[in-house]
């Protein structure tokens, strides 16, 4: 492909991953728990060029952002950066205090860990997210289908001076280990330390909001659009230069 063709290609393909993650970061801009995607560049790998395909039979063969600056790869990443709290009145709604630390849930893949605290009880009288996994406990799955149950600030489950159970918390040193299973939902990444236990510090009849700023996202949306229309130009013009180049080739003055 020709170098002008490439990278306008490629800032192209660059402004759709833009759009695509702004208009998710809008869609989900009252999702409780919701954390925001950004976009992070980093260097290509050698291996993920076409280049290395031939590198056998071409000494000569390098990456592509090695051949055409300005091209690199991007990545989705997490913005964990801690949402507005927001005071609801639903005693089974908990909001955690410290940014890093999640509420455990129990999946069929596996414990997971969520910000969102808008927890309800099932038919069974468990502590469950609105899609139906339970809370864990400190004793495992939390049943509080008890008169004048309620959460505490220390995360304990309570019915007058009985403590039913306590909510497991957990803590990350680094958020960034955490991979992304769902619109509220992480899982360890692979290789990645596991969380640490901690005292649960909570706030009872409060939600943690999304972390998505509208104003920003509508912004990163036009500029988006914008740049996706220059680049689009751009290699129509190229496009049209070149064929004007091959038409001229061969003629004579």
């Amino acid at each position: 492909m020709e170098r002008g063709t490439y990278v306008a290609a490629s800032g192209g393909l660059l402004e759709l991953r833009k759009l695509d993650v702004a208009s998710n970061n809008l869609a989900n801009i009252n999702t409780v728990g919701f954390k925001r995607q950004i976009l992070v560049g980093e260097t290509q790998d050698f291996e993920q060029t076409l280049a290395s395909t031939i590198a056998a039979s071409d000494p000569y063969a390098r990456g592509d952002h090695e051949r055409s600056p300005g091209t690199v790869n991007v990545r989705a990443a997490t913005d964990f950066t801690p949402g507005p709290i927001k005071n609801t009145g639903n005693k089974w709604d908990v909001a955690a205090r410290n940014p890093n630390d999640f509420f455990v849930v129990q999946t069929p893949d596996g414990p997971q860990y969520t910000r969102a605290g808008n927890f309800t009880l099932n038919d069974q009288g468990q502590l469950v997210t609105l899609d139906g996994f339970p809370v864990q406990g400190d004793g495992g799955t939390v049943t509080a289908d008890v008169p004048g149950a309620y959460i505490a600030p220390d995360g304990s489950i309570r019915a007058g001076n009985e403590v039913l159970a306590t909510l497991q918390v957990v803590r990350f040193v680094n958020p960034e280990s955490l991979e992304r299973v769902g619109m509220t939902r992480f899982i360890t990444k692979p290789g990645q330390p596991a969380p640490e236990p901690v005292e649960p510090d909570v706030m009872p009849q409060a939600l943690e909001m999304s972390n998505v700023s509208a104003t920003s996202s509508v912004i990163e949306l036009i500029t988006a659009n914008r740049a996706f229309d220059m680049y689009t130009k751009t290699a129509q013009a190229i496009d049209q230069m070149n064929q004007t180049a091959v038409t001229q080739v061969g003629r004579g003055r």
